[in-house]
């Protein structure tokens, strides 16, 4: 099955690495994916552990003969860097450290990563908390990206975009970059389906100096409305998103460069397939 789009575009999907790393790249092919996301262990326990040399050397042989970068890792959902809880602040730097250094050795385009919630305590109450844990996971590490993902608007979660350009103007390493989810920017009130609204969106990017740290795109529709600050994936013009308004944002100018990576449930429920990554290669002008 080819895995090269005609576009040249890089469209992808997060795949299951059950079995360890090399597992996802068969995984990544079988659905036609020329780039893959990545949990680095088990997506239910806070444990982590270091990749095996010989499965480092495995997996990064196997990517690059099938051209499959960038590759990306998506770190746990239990990740909470704006907690109140020691040992839950603790336990998600240990994970991401782990994640960053499994990073640096498989050559990894970034972590993705929901920054948590403050759990109603409001974003100033855990502003310099972040900035400093974020800081100090890139000062403990060697070259891997850590990426924030935005959020879809839930009460207490962190990943605004006003509280995403507060985070990149206060830390200046170029490694702290940007995932945008269609999904998230649909749900907490960014009109996908209004092209205007789309080009305001970029605007506002750039206003925020999120574009330039932007490095990667979640391509996922919504299965919720617009504005509801819920966070539900549905297959690509399956939900709330028309297939006419994601295709005039992942071909904009500004966004054209960047890979797609696909978290939906898939036609089968299965998890991301063909048929989701191929509606996705319909969308890129060639």
């Amino acid at each position: 099955m080819s895995n090269t789009s005609s576009s040249g575009r890089k469209i992808g999907a997060h795949v299951s690495a059950a079995g360890g790393p090399s597992k996802a790249v068969n995984n990544a092919l079988s659905i036609g994916a020329n780039c893959f996301q990545i949990f680095a262990g088990s997506p239910r326990t806070w444990k982590r552990s270091l990749y095996d040399q010989s499965e480092v050397d495995r997996f990064n042989q196997l990517v690059d003969q099938n051209n499959l970068r960038p590759v990306f890792i998506h770190a746990l959902y239990l990740v909470n860097l704006a907690s109140d809880n020691p040992e839950t602040l603790d336990k998600s730097l240990q994970s991401l450290l782990v994640d960053l250094q499994n990073g640096d050795q498989i050559n990894a385009a970034g972590v993705i990563v929901h920054l948590g919630s403050h759990q109603g305590r409001g974003f100033n109450s855990v502003k310099s908390q972040l900035i400093q844990k974020i800081n100090l996971l890139l000062s403990q590490t060697k070259s891997t990206p850590l990426l924030i993902e935005n959020s879809s608007g839930q009460k207490g979660k962190v990943g605004l975009l006003t509280e995403i350009e507060v985070l990149l103007s206060q830390i200046s390493s170029d490694r702290l970059q940007v995932c945008l989810d269609t999904a998230h920017l649909f749900e907490a009130g960014y009109d996908l389906n209004n092209t205007k609204q789309t080009d305001q969106l970029i605007k506002e990017l750039k206003q925020r100096n999120i574009l330039p740290r932007l490095s990667c795109l979640h391509l996922n529709d919504s299965k919720t409305p617009l504005g509801s600050a819920r966070d539900q994936h549905h297959n690509l013009g399956q939900g709330h998103i028309s297939l006419a308004g994601l295709k005039h944002l992942v071909n904009h100018s500004q966004l054209k460069h960047l890979p797609l990576i696909l978290e939906v449930p898939g036609f089968n429920s299965k998890g991301p397939d063909q048929q989701n990554i191929q509606i996705a290669q319909s969308l890129i002008h060639t």
